[in-house]
């Protein structure tokens, strides 16, 4: 080979480095969605939803920098894009339950296994007052919600009979400001719900 032949090589090699890397950086701050469902749900075949707590099972507990308006936010959002696909709510009967959960770092003195039930940790829901108690065996790609990044919106549906979780969607990082407004709010959750569909 000439010299000017391996110089246009090291040329091109360089420049797919580049490339390469340069899609990686844009990539990776990337807030997206994704989603994962249990191997026996029916997600078609579902049309009702109510709430897995209506109310906090527990008086709300807002660190500094929290805001009570972000589950008012998340609830109306839901609600919103779940009619918008069809669900009805319903007050009995529901063909699925939904919770949600917002991923929260905190001293890990506050986020001690033995508080919770197993796969759930401290995030904006416990803070609310609500403390989910239900199943994900033969979930695959289930983590539990302390392990997300924090501000990453968890929208769960779960099966009433069984309390078993059906369905998980989230949006990495969504929600990194808690006194998120209800557009931003409302364009994560849409987000989410757009997993629902694949």
């Amino acid at each position: 080979m000439t010299t000017a032949t391996n110089r246009l090589i090291v040329l091109l090699c360089l420049m797919m480095c580049f490339i390469g890397l340069n899609s990686c950086v844009t990539t990776s701050g990337a807030v997206g969605a994704s989603a994962i469902k249990a191997p026996y749900a029916r997600m078609a075949t579902y049309k009702t939803y109510a709430w897995f707590q209506q109310q906090p099972v527990a008086e709300p507990n807002y660190e500094k920098g929290y805001n009570a308006n972000l589950d008012r936010h998340i609830r109306r959002a839901v609600e919103e894009e779940l009619q918008e696909r069809g669900y009805r709510k319903v007050e009995s009967n529901p063909d699925v339950l939904v919770a949600y959960d917002v991923s929260v770092s905190v001293p890990e003195e506050k986020d001690k296994p033995e508080n919770f039930s197993t796969g759930f940790g401290y995030s904006y829901g416990y803070m609310s007052g609500y403390r989910y108690n239900y199943g994900h065996a033969d979930m695959p790609g289930y983590r539990s919600v302390d392990l997300f990044k924090q501000g990453t919106l968890i929208i769960d549906l779960i099966s009433p009979q069984s309390k078993m979780l059906l369905w998980r969607g989230w949006a990495e990082g969504g929600i990194p400001n808690f006194k998120a407004g209800y557009k931003q709010v409302q364009n994560q959750v849409e987000k989410v719900f757009v997993e629902l569909e694949s």
